[in-house]
């Protein structure tokens, strides 16, 4: 594969941002290993902060694009 002058030795942005974002998330689940606790009718469950916080928020980004799939239009 022949490399694009001017391109040799740089990183692309994508990855740049990619690594920024693994670090923070790494940061942020060393920082968070304490243990809380859920209750949920009957359930009581006990796991990592970060756990909780990453359960949360795949169950938005889930109903985020389940339900933003409706107000698109086919054409």
């Amino acid at each position: 594969m022949i490399a694009k002058s001017g391109t040799r030795g740089k990183f692309p942005k994508k990855l740049i941002v990619a690594a920024v974002i693994v670090v923070l998330a790494l940061t942020f689940v060393f920082q968070n290993t304490a243990t809380g606790r859920v209750d949920f009718l009957f359930w009581s469950i006990e796991a990592p902060a970060w756990l909780w916080l990453l359960i949360i928020f795949l169950a938005g980004a889930l109903a985020g694009w389940l339900f933003g799939r409706r107000g698109r239009r086919r054409n």
